[in-house]
């Protein structure tokens, strides 16, 4: 396993909490240090907001960098049903999604019924039901922590700590690094960072998410991605495919991808899947139990190479 991941799996396996989160920040700003980086956080709080405001840590200058790479860090509730990604099948993957609040609704009608019907107290099936629903809907926001967080994200994480590793100091410069919180908190994270720095608007996102499990590693541009010349054409020259391992850059058909990639206009996204009878290609975090250290290498490599390409195609 990759020395970061090893890590990040030993020590911060969880980062779901605020003492959580300033812990795996401390480490991480301390690693970024040593890698001759000058991270610096950045904190975004809202009128709305539960909890501790969102922090990014953030290396370089998102509004003058030619090349943004960004993963979320933090980690999220267990959920009802095992998470299931599916990027090229939007229509299976959001029907899977809604499975979650129609069990929740269902459960707690049919609970409601079973307690009040045998007792013949129908004015109290309403008030029950009301109660039940609201308790399950609690579980899904403030329920217990995942703890399989290998794929989604101790592997993004890593994988961006390994490309800040290998970029040579020529390159540095050309490239800015986020690692974001409120990955699981509708992306806090990146509109704090969007926010923060309104020059991104335009600029080349790369978002590294689930990268641990899989023999084809996807690149996912999104609708203005797609016609973004210069990055398609950087991303086929720098991302190479190994025996046993295809990087397939994914131009058509509609794909939707959940993570922090959606706050930007114009990214990418890097991800592994492998495919499955009836789901296509597929993403199943809980699965991972190890990291694909070919993947990581596939990634590293491809994004130093993206940063020397966009030196000389973009002005």
């Amino acid at each position: 396993m990759s020395r970061y991941a090893e890590r990040i799996a030993r020590e911060y396996p969880v980062r779901r909490k605020p003492r959580e989160k300033e812990h795996f920040r401390i480490w991480l700003m301390g690693t970024l240090r040593e890698l001759g980086y000058d991270p610096k956080l950045q904190t975004r709080e809202t009128a709305l907001q539960f909890g501790s405001p969102v922090t990014n840590v953030v290396v370089g200058d998102p509004g003058t960098a030619k090349l943004i790479f960004t993963a979320h860090y933090d980690t999220g509730v267990r959920t009802l049903l095992p998470p299931l990604i599916m990027p090229t099948r939007p229509l299976t993957a959001l029907l899977y999604l809604a499975l979650t609040p129609v069990m929740a609704l269902l459960g707690s009608l049919v609970l409601s019924f079973a307690v009040t019907f045998p007792l013949n107290a129908p004015q109290w099936t309403l008030p029950l039901f009301l109660l039940l629903l609201a308790a399950a809907l609690t579980y899904l926001r403030f329920g217990p922590s995942e703890t399989k967080n290998l794929n989604d994200n101790d592997s993004g994480v890593a994988a961006l700590l390994e490309t800040a590793a290998a970029l040579t100091p020529r390159y540095r410069g050309e490239v800015a690094f986020a690692f974001l919180d409120g990955g699981f908190d509708a992306l806090g994270g990146a509109k704090g960072l969007r926010a923060r720095y309104p020059a991104m608007k335009g600029k080349t996102v790369f978002n590294v998410n689930c990268v641990a499990r899989g023999d084809e590693i996807l690149v996912l541009p999104d609708k203005q991605g797609r016609w973004n010349a210069a990055a398609l054409d950087a991303v086929l020259d720098s991302f190479d495919c190994a025996e046993n391992k295809l990087v397939y850059l994914k131009t058509d058909g509609l794909v939707y991808y959940p993570s922090d990639n959606r706050a930007f206009r114009g990214a990418f996204t890097l991800c592994a899947c492998e495919k499955l009878r009836g789901f296509g290609r597929i993403i199943r975090p809980r699965r991972a139990e190890g990291m694909d250290e070919e993947n990581i290498k596939i990634i590293k490599d491809g994004l130093c190479k993206l940063a020397e390409k966009y030196q000389h195609s973009v002005k």
